[in-house]
């Protein structure tokens, strides 16, 4: 992630209780896809109990796609993803990150030495 954020900030310190109310159709749909997938996944490699390793293959990816679609939330409400819908619904946080200015990096102020450099006193 940058170190900063690309679009502007709704909330900066967002609860699960926050990130469960943003969660729109698309992520929906991205639960139910990958608690699909993970359940057919488990069917075909569940051989000799095949409905019982479906269902838990079913449930771990329905708790990996809800950790991931929070954290998905949360990206957007910090700034770090896109979130236009966001914006419009919840609105602009009053105070946005300063963002600082882009330095040479070749040229660092911070490599001046602090005082003189007396070369004939070196050995003491």
């Amino acid at each position: 992630m940058p170190p900063y954020p690309t679009y502007p900030v709704v909330n900066p310190k967002p609860s699960v209780d926050d990130c469960i109310k943003v969660m729109g159709l698309n992520d929906m749909f991205q639960v139910f896809g990958i608690t699909s997938a993970s359940w057919g996944y488990g069917y075909l490699l569940g051989r000799p109990v095949r409905f019982a390793t479906a269902n838990t293959a079913a449930t771990l990816g329905f708790t990996f796609a809800t950790i991931w679609i929070t954290q998905n939330a949360r990206k957007r409400l910090i700034g770090f993803a896109p979130n236009d819908n966001e914006v419009q619904r919840f609105g602009v946080y009053a105070i946005q990150p300063e963002r600082p200015k882009v330095r040479d990096s070749r040229f660092p102020s911070s490599a001046k030495p602090q005082h003189d450099i007396q070369w004939t006193k070196y050995n003491e």
